[in-house]
């Protein structure tokens, strides 16, 4: 299973449009990608940079996702909720093993 993390330079879990690097974990072997973002600034176009890695899985919490990069992924990879901040923790937890096809709205919903 390949797990996407969209990071800042702590590699903390943020937004699409704050993601500064886009790691990949590969827990079938273990092995961690990380690779610039080219997407920054925009989660369309990081949630495209991410789908064209192919991950299984992509973690999120509030305010990760938006009603547009939700909709480009909803049915091609599922999401794993999860409570850490650090991509590390992630990993170590397995917090992406229990993953849904599908969120509820509350999780991508834009606040006005």
């Amino acid at each position: 299973m390949k797990v996407a993390i969209p990071c800042n330079s702590r590699k903390e879990l943020v937004s699409l449009d704050k993601a500064e690097s886009i790691i990949i974990y590969d827990d079938s072997d273990g092995s961690i990608r990380e690779s610039e973002n080219p997407g920054f600034g925009s989660k369309e176009a990081t949630m495209s940079i991410i789908l064209r890695q192919e991950p299984d899985v992509i973690a999120v919490k509030g305010g990760v996702l938006c009603p547009g990069s939700y909709m480009m992924s909803l049915g091609i990879i599922k999401y794993a909720i999860v409570n850490s901040e650090n991509a590390d923790d992630i990993i170590k937890n397995k917090e992406y093993k229990n993953a849904k096809t599908e969120l509820p709205e509350e999780l991508f919903a834009e606040n006005e």
